[in-house]
């Protein structure tokens, strides 16, 4: 479960979050819903210990996210699908990703196959269609078989 409390942050004179409390329950699929600077990626990225919050808490399991050692295994997040080294292969990307939060190569085979770019896994990335990159992106998320899913812009899923 992912828990928000009195969660606020502040970048200077603008306030981006402003004291919300939240819950997503475990086999539920939960949105944020807002327009455009409403606080939608910051409130993601406070969740992941990305950006810290100026007042409040929030907490994945009943714990602060930041300095989890395995954090894939937990909480699979896709902010920004071209968050990509344009250089590196689909495979390596994913491989950089499961060589850091102790998962095997058969995984990374596995989720590369699960997306459908198992035929593009030694492309560069730089040269994906949003589509591809997108999907390589969702196979990140997927990596660690985690609990809790982010998708900035789609939904926040968590299962049980």
């Amino acid at each position: 479960m992912i828990e928000a409390k009195a969660l606020t942050k502040r970048y200077g004179g603008k306030t981006a979050v402003d004291g919300i409390d939240f819950q997503v329950r475990p086999g539920l699929v939960t949105g944020f819903l807002g327009p455009n600077g409403a606080g939608k990626s910051t409130t993601m990225r406070m969740i992941l210990g990305l950006d810290l919050p100026t007042a409040g808490t929030v907490t994945v399991d009943g714990r602060d996210y930041r300095g989890k050692v395995w954090p894939l295994h937990d909480v699979g997040a896709l902010l920004d699908a071209r968050a990509v080294h344009p250089g590196r292969s689909a495979y390596n990307h994913l491989h950089s990703l499961a060589a850091a939060n102790d998962i095997g190569r058969a995984r990374v085979d596995a989720v590369l196959e699960q997306v459908g770019l198992t035929s593009v896994a030694h492309k560069r990335a730089g040269g994906f269609s949003l589509g591809m990159a997108q999907r390589l992106g969702i196979a990140g998320v997927l990596l660690g078989d985690p609990g809790t899913m982010l998708f900035d812009g789609q939904a926040v899923l968590a299962r049980q």
